[in-house]
């Protein structure tokens, strides 16, 4: 407070430089002298925006703290009444540039559509810099004249005079960033507005019900425009205090007051969305842009994203306030059950998911089932795993998975991360990849086309549309995570199974038998679902490649498994147990013949790409027919790598046959020959039928016209083998 007359003179005097004082002049402000440009550079010199920013906030703050300079001794009174004259010059100022800005055209600030905002010219970085400048001035004046206005409705008719403006700003940059194709076009400028602003403005606009503000905030309320935008701001806000930790503005590094503010927007968003559906608003815009409830829906979610990464302490707080039967009580953050809190707020998310995936298919927003998803995953990351709440969301998960008929592949893929979230805290997902494996065979088919698969659905969620791609990484990607596991399982078994194993206790004994239960357990229920997925009739590109490098790691898996069983019979006389024994039967049966036959329809569906890439490329130089050759050679180069970890894995297999005395070669079929190939029932069917061929040609031979010299000697006939 001791500054604060120093202060406001400073900013007097330096907004003087650029303020217009004749009351008529349009426009209030000079902009050229905000600008430098030395040769071809153009600088920002003055930010103006900024300093319009300063001025608002300090008055604001010389506002609030008048009841106690007035308390001040009689001495300093001289220095009040030179503070007060500064404040209510600066306040005249902002008066005048408000009403001359309403006013002003773009043209008085010859920023125009017909202006140059090339980002290449000097002219055009000029003008860039100055729409910027006064899209700023807008958002600090739009500001300053709602917080001074006390609720009058020629202030919000202000508010939406200078909104007017940087609306049309916005969409000049808009339309000229995307007509030079930049990446940057759509998103939006960086806001001047306060989160303290933010939060109030928003509360007002959807929660203030008082007479005394209902047509000042009727005003606004009317323009759905600048519902959006108050809304994008806040999006914005959230998203830079996500990523940074702090936003603009005052007290932008104060956590305790973001907080607040977080609480405070987190409960007028989720009021918002919960009382007015997406599907009642605005339904001849929601093509062009988002819905305000949908644009609420993001801010939740970003919300409860940042509360977790910057405000992890303080969630039984942020969950209390949030509770509209507890708003008011101050109860510790020991007594809250957080649990409880965060389940009450995912059943109201539920709620709406149901609601939006019962719609009909017209009615379906993708976006809003996306966002619903990725709420709900967030929130789950609140439950205790071993709480009946968390057990309640699994369960209606799984439910929605399998009674749900979903043909949009990201919701799909969103509601199957959630499911295998969930269920990888609870135990492993291996039954589950199974039942989806058998899903995606049934929905594509059988490599072999004569087969009909016969199917009970497990997951309505799979289907044409979403068994692959979507599905089918989504199973590859989880039976990686679960043969992590298996990995580390394996090594930690080897300890137990070492030479030391025969001094260990028996807990320690019954230990090492359960971990090796469950490590064969695991891979024997994985192998059931890899078993389904290399007789699918894959498309060809990423899941063909995907399969044949998670088979490959499937083999090298058990290899390791078999390494440590082979370390076992060296070094004791133990043998191998029985389930391991039926672990290798349900490879040689169930895996490898199948694999094989798996890798010639790869081959085969390959080569019938590359040649339909190469008719439809005829035309073209011959380099491109080669860069498809390469890609396609580079797609099949999974193939030999699983060819060798099979190879490998049988090669172990007799090792550990020979040193445990088990043949369990006995269980592996003969695989066929990779360099020349023979389809035996192909083979056999054009035998067959050359041989009927040549009978009908010795047939015709003997009832033909009386045999010359010249005659050719009969055709030998094939002997059949």
């Amino acid at each position: 407070s001791q500054l604060s007359n120093s202060v406001l003179k400073i900013l007097l005097s330096q907004i003087q430089r650029y303020y217009e004082p004749e009351p008529d002049l349009l426009p209030p402000l000079k902009l050229e002298g905000c600008i430098l440009a030395q040769r071809d550079q153009i600088f920002l010199q003055e930010p103006l925006a900024h300093l319009l920013c300063c001025i608002h906030h300090c008055l604001t703050w010389y506002k609030n703290t008048s009841a106690l300079r007035q308390e001040a001794e009689d001495e300093e009174e001289e220095d009040n009444e030179e503070e007060a004259g500064c404040q209510q010059e600066l306040s005249k100022m902002l008066a005048s540039i408000t009403r001359r800005m309403i006013k002003s055209e773009l043209e008085d600030f010859e920023l125009d559509k017909s202006a140059d905002f090339s980002q290449t010219t000097g002219v055009g970085l000029k003008n860039n810099i100055y729409a910027i400048l006064v899209m700023g001035v807008c958002e600090v004046l739009i500001e300053y004249n709602f917080s001074t206005g006390n609720f009058s409705k020629s202030a919000s008719e202000d508010v939406l005079g200078l909104f007017k403006c940087y609306t049309s700003l916005s969409d000049i940059l808009k339309e000229k960033g995307r007509g030079g194709k930049s990446s940057s076009a759509n998103k939006m400028a960086r806001s001047f507005l306060s989160m303290g602003f933010v939060s109030t403005l928003l509360t007002s606009l959807f929660r203030d019900c008082s007479l005394h503000h209902e047509e000042s905030l009727a005003t606004l309320r009317g323009s759905n425009t600048f519902l959006r935008y108050a809304v994008g701001v806040a999006l914005q806000k959230v998203q830079q205090l996500e990523d940074t930790g702090q936003t603009d503005g005052p007290d932008g590094q104060n956590q305790e007051k973001m907080f607040q503010n977080l609480s405070k927007l987190t409960r007028v968003l989720l009021w918002r969305y919960t009382s007015i559906p997406t599907a009642t608003e605005e339904p001849g815009k929601k093509e062009k842009s988002k819905s305000i409830s949908l644009l609420c829906l993001e801010g939740l979610l970003r919300i409860f994203n940042t509360m977790q990464l910057r405000y992890q302490p303080k969630l039984p707080q942020f969950l209390q306030a949030l509770d509209p039967a507890n708003e008011d009580d101050e109860e510790e953050a020991a007594d809250i059950n957080v649990t409880a809190k965060a389940a009450f707020l995912i059943r109201q998310f539920q709620r709406s998911l149901v609601n939006q995936l019962s719609h009909a298919e017209d009615d379906f927003s993708s976006k809003e089932a996306l966002l619903l998803i990725s709420v709900l995953t967030t929130l789950s990351k609140l439950l205790e795993p071993s709480s009946q709440q968390y057990m309640q969301l699994l369960s209606w998960t799984i439910k929605i998975c399998k009674e749900t008929s979903l043909e949009d592949a990201p919701c799909c893929r969103g509601l199957l991360t959630l499911l295998f979230s969930l269920h990888a805290l609870i135990k492993s997902p291996v039954s589950l990849l199974c039942e989806l494996a058998r899903d995606i065979h049934a929905q594509l088919g059988d490599i072999d086309q004569d087969l009909e698969v016969e199917h009970q659905s497990h997951f309505a969620v799979v289907n044409t549309k979403t068994a692959a791609p979507t599905a089918c990484l989504l199973v590859l990607g989880q039976a990686e995570k679960v043969l992590e596991e298996v990995d580390w399982l394996i090594n930690k078994m080897k300890s137990h199974l070492g030479p030391e194993a025969a001094e260990e206790t028996s807990q320690a004994a019954s230990a090492a038998q359960l971990l090796e239960k469950a490590v064969i357990l695991q891979l024997g229920t994985l192998l059931t679902a890899y078993h389904e997925l290399v007789q699918t009739a894959l498309p060809a590109g990423s899941c063909m490649d995907t399969l044949l490098r998670s088979v490959c790691k499937m083999y090298t898996t058990l290899t390791s498994l078999i390494k440590c069983y082979l370390q076992v019979c060296r070094s004791t006389s133990g043998g191998i147990p029985g389930r391991l024994e039926k672990l290798v039967r349900l490879s040689g049966s169930h895996l490898t013949p199948q694999c094989y036959a798996f890798i010639t329809y790869v081959q085969s569906e390959t080569s019938t790409v590359a040649e339909e890439k190469k008719k439809g490329k005829k035309d073209k130089l011959t380099a491109e027919g080669s860069t498809v050759m390469a890609k396609v050679l580079r797609e099949t180069k999974p193939i030999p790598n699983l060819i060798f970890a099979i190879e490998q894995y049988e090669n172990f297999l007799i090792h550990l046959s020979k040193k445990s005395k088990v043949n369990l070669m006995q269980y592996m079929k003969l695989s066929t020959s990779r360099d020349f190939r023979i389809n035996v029932s192909t083979l056999k069917s054009a035998l067959e039928e050359q041989d009927a061929e040549n009978e009908l040609d010795n047939d015709q031979s003997g009832t033909s016209a009386q045999p010359d010299d010249s005659q050719e000697p009969k055709r030998k006939r094939r002997r059949k083998k």
